[in-house]
């Protein structure tokens, strides 16, 4: 998760998936946002409900593409050019939601901001947990490069089908807010392998794809999601995580395709390049909002495409003004100078993803 991008070295593909991903994470906290203040929803709660075999498999598994090659550096080399600006990140905006959060009502977690922010550094509560699973996949990926790739990816799926089971949340002391991050994190770890060790299965894969495999692929997601409806209840952990496979397989089909429509892609690659803003912001922003109008004060579908669109614009438009300061969206110009010299001295040659 970038929020400085270099467009030139780049996927498309791979920025335009990763956009639509944020988009669905924007709908879903929208919706429950909404569900919480008593609209009326319809057909969106349960879209929603399975729209989460997409969008964070399919948001770890393009971090993991981009990962491919920071894996791969020595350890000062990933933490100047990742873990920092993580971990940065992820205090500074746990600092700024407790504030904000002291006076915006947060109806969908009990944990209290400020306890959120005392334990955040060794227990993540909150929706700002996918920053933290990210620097614990690249330090727990770096452990295991030189493992066989089939033990790193079997490990994975083992955990990744326990949290699915619930088992990850019970050994954690049981459904809570304190936990549900913890399972999240188990669970979406395979995808995020997935793509550091299949970096290139999924590069060629975009490459080798036609524009008219998009209508197979977009296909398969909806009779994917049926399949899974009519699994028996022992098989919904497994058939879980094999929906989540085979739909971000079938995204990247669909992402290689769209992205060779210029015109219409380049939105959704220009939001997939800047995904950090609109990840630590929208939650904040749609918090605000969604208090201020009554309950199915529209047609529930048209506030959610509103909010959305607030969502991810406003965001964007903080980090246009803001993000060149430094400090805000990523690290304090200094601190981001020392350590590329820090880095300089001591890093070797990286290998080649």
């Amino acid at each position: 998760m970038r929020s400085n991008p270099t467009p030139a070295s780049r996927l498309a593909w791979a920025d335009l998936a990763r956009g639509g991903a944020m988009i669905l994470v924007v709908f879903a906290h929208a919706v429950q946002l909404l569900d919480a203040y008593g609209w009326t929803l319809g057909w969106l709660d349960p879209a929603n409900t399975y729209l989460t075999a997409i969008r964070m498999p399919l948001f770890f598994l393009i971090s993991g593409v981009f990962a491919a090659r920071a894996v791969r550096r020595s350890w000062p080399g990933l933490f100047s050019s990742r873990l920092a600006l993580l971990a940065y990140v992820y205090l500074l905006w746990m600092l700024v939601r407790a504030i904000w959060f002291s006076v915006v009502p947060w109806p969908l977690d009990d944990v209290p901001p400020w306890l959120a922010l005392a334990v955040a550094p060794v227990w993540p509560t909150n929706g700002l947990w996918f920053l933290y699973a990210l620097i614990l996949y690249l330090v727990l990926a770096k452990l295991t490069l030189r493992w066989p790739r089939w033990m790193v990816i079997a490990l994975f799926a083992a955990l990744s089908v326990a949290a699915a089971y619930g088992v990850v949340a019970w050994l954690a002391g049981g459904a809570s807010a304190w936990t549900w991050t913890w399972n999240s994190i188990a669970m979406y770890g395979l995808f995020f392998m997935l793509g550091v060790h299949g970096s290139r299965m999924w590069r060629d894969l975009a490459a080798r794809t036609r524009v008219w495999w998009a209508v197979p692929a977009a296909v398969a997601i909806p009779l994917g999601v049926i399949g899974f409806t009519l699994l028996p209840a022992p098989l919904l952990g497994v058939g879980r995580i094999a929906l989540s496979v085979a739909s971000v397989a079938a995204c990247v089909v669909i992402a290689a395709a769209v992205a060779r429509w210029e015109p219409f892609a380049r939105t959704f690659v220009y939001i997939g390049g800047r995904t950090l803003p609109i990840y630590v912001v929208h939650a904040m922003l749609l918090a605000a909002l969604v208090p201020l109008a009554p309950a199915d004060a529209v047609i529930s579908w048209v506030a959610v495409l509103v909010l959305v669109g607030l969502g991810v614009v406003i965001p964007l438009g903080l980090y246009r003004w803001l993000g060149p300061i430094g400090g805000v969206f990523n690290l304090p110009h200094p601190l981001a100078r020392s350590l590329v010299r820090w880095r300089a001295r001591r890093e070797p040659e990286p290998e080649s993803a």
